[in-house]
């Protein structure tokens, strides 16, 4: 019979705790398969960027698919983890994502035609700047900021009075460099791995929201494969994101001293300025989901009230 040769695509460094985990993934998926089944994980999108890899596994040219925060198109529930503000530690995520929360995004995604293997962390983001810190919610006023793309993060930044822009993943170092853009939103680990801290002078701690990574699967191809095969991926996968959170959550949990002694000054805003900003945006997004899928966000989320 035949090896069936399956991809896994993501915009991760290759040095990167994520990549590493689904590397091991894949080689205990390939040896636990022997020679039925092989996976081969492709970091760095060597695939191309996101939207092509998205694009891709939704026609099934590719097989999987590492997403960020980019699935709100055809799964709506998956931009409530990212709602600012609404979760105090990531355990409450995860929580969330693992329970009625993650139900519904499942649920959606598999209307859409991805299979989802599991959710993984990425982590709280906080802003770096070039030209200034930001303090209170009057600094965001004229910022650009390049940040992982969709309508919410738009409407966060622009109840600031600043602008959200995109760039892909791997192109956000030069265009920080070049001043494309002001700053950047993302964890500490993503600063980190793309050594933003050489492009980048100032690291304010906000904790405005929450982003992770989605571990899909194209439908079709997964509703293909032997049941044993299906057994084993799913076994590992899970397995991978468990230990794929606790890694982040320990490089997060260092970074703001690694980011100081690699030199950023580092200030902790005041983000009690930036929510009193935020009720006419809270209200929006409410109104944009079923009470029944807003209430499993309540069942889990802290910041809300």
């Amino acid at each position: 019979m035949p090896i069936i040769h399956c991809k896994l695509g993501l915009n991760q460094p290759a040095q990167s705790p994520t990549v590493a985990r689904l590397t091991e993934m894949a080689d205990a998926i390939n040896q636990e398969a022997d020679g039925a089944f092989r996976l081969e994980v492709h970091p760095e999108s060597r695939l191309g960027p996101d939207p092509q890899m998205f694009a891709d596994v939704q026609a099934g040219r590719l097989e999987f698919f590492a997403s960020g925060a980019g699935l709100a198109g055809i799964a709506p529930a998956s931009a409530l983890p990212l709602l600012p503000f609404a979760f105090s530690d990531s355990a409450r995520v995860f929580a969330a994502l693992d329970g009625g929360l993650g139900d519904i995004i499942r649920g959606e995604l598999a209307a859409a035609g991805l299979h989802a293997l599991g959710f993984m962390q990425n982590g709280f983001h906080h802003l770096t700047t070039s030209n200034r810190p930001v303090a209170t919610a009057d600094d965001f006023k004229g910022l650009k900021i390049r940040s992982p793309g969709g309508a919410m993060a738009a409407d966060f930044f622009a109840a600031l009075g600043a602008e959200a822009g995109m760039v892909p993943f791997n192109e956000m170092y030069y265009a920080l460099k070049t001043k494309k853009f002001d700053g950047q939103s993302d964890p500490h680990q993503v600063v980190i791995n793309l050594k933003l801290y050489e492009v980048q002078t100032y690291l304010s701690l906000t904790r405005h929201w929450w982003s992770g990574f989605t571990l899909l699967a194209h439908k079709a191809t997964w509703d293909a494969l032997p049941a044993h095969i299906r057994a084993i991926v799913s076994r590992h996968g899970t397995d991978c994101a468990r230990k794929q959170r606790a890694d982040i959550e320990a490089v997060n949990a260092a970074g703001e001293a690694r980011l100081a002694a690699l030199g950023m000054i580092v200030n902790t805003a005041e983000t009690s300025s930036v929510r009193a900003r935020l009720g006419d945006f809270y209200a929006r997004w409410k109104a944009k989901f079923p009470p029944a899928t807003w209430r499993q966000l309540e069942a889990y989320a802290d910041g809300l009230g």
